[in-house]
């Protein structure tokens, strides 16, 4: 077993990587530190692919200069508002009386078998442009990403790091999951099911297809309320929590910049 402070770190690793990767691939800004790591898909909306994700605690009294480092990356496009991701406390948020979201970091260890998924439940993974499509489309629906076709995923975002599956009812794409792999876990990520299309088993079944996708390494997600119970009942474990404060893009030029207001 890896110690508690190992595997926060390592999940925090995964998480920043994964929306790093998504968003190099579109063409769309990075920037990595041994601190930080930023990403932005330009989004319209607050969700987590405009996205910075803190590696380590960071210090009292470095807190202001990680959140105007944050800023400074994401005024340089337009977009909407972003996602800041930590497993530790940002003191100057917390101060300013900004308390942020609770989001379960969950675990899985690797292997063990899946359920058969629901008969009617034809599970792919997505190798063309159809397939892709399908699957960016039930992510815009779902996460509301309001994003133009071909902006938020592309054939080009896929290897065997980046993989993405998606589940059909006949010829009606009706769920889907993305792993992001590396070293030490498969990350699952945008789980989405249709509203139209819940309640039956679905989501979970294109959640194994990604957990299971490298059995020989442990899983990792971070859970919303609708999934946690489901993500229990497929051994994932709670670990910890990440705190996610959405943060609005400054103007270019405000001096302002990466100072903390209460909300």
């Amino acid at each position: 077993m890896m110690a508690d402070e190992v595997v926060f770190r390592l999940a925090a690793a995964n998480c920043a990587g994964a929306y790093r990767t998504w968003a190099a691939r579109l063409g769309r800004r990075t920037e990595f530190a041994n601190d930080l790591s930023c990403a932005d898909l330009e989004l319209p909306v607050s969700l987590p692919p405009n996205n910075a994700t803190l590696l380590r605690e960071p210090k009292g009294g470095t807190t202001g200069d990680l959140l105007g480092r944050i800023a400074a990356f994401f005024v340089e496009r337009s977009g909407g508002p972003y996602q800041i991701w930590s497993l530790w406390p940002i003191p100057s948020l917390i101060d300013a009386g900004n308390r942020g979201e609770p989001v379960p970091c969950m675990v899985r260890d690797a292997g063990g078998p899946s359920p058969a998924p629901p008969s009617e439940l034809s599970i792919v993974e997505a190798d063309d442009q159809t397939t892709v499509r399908d699957a960016e489309a039930l992510i815009d629906e779902v996460f509301g990403a309001r994003s133009a076709p071909g902006s938020l995923l592309t054939l080009e975002c896929l290897d065997e790091h980046f993989r993405v599956w998606v589940g059909y009812v006949g010829d009606r794409p009706v769920t889907t999951s993305t792993a992001y792999v590396d070293d030490a876990f498969v990350g699952v990520y945008a789980v989405a099911t249709a509203p139209g299309a819940r309640g039956r088993g679905y989501g979970e079944a294109i959640t194994w297809a990604a957990t299971l996708s490298r059995p020989d390494l442990p899983a990792t997600l971070q859970a919303s309320d609708m999934g946690r119970p489901v993500y229990t009942r497929m051994g994932y474990r709670t670990v910890t929590e990440f705190t996610v404060w959405d943060r609005d893009r400054q103007p270019r030029g405000d001096s302002s910049r990466g100072e903390p207001t209460s909300s």
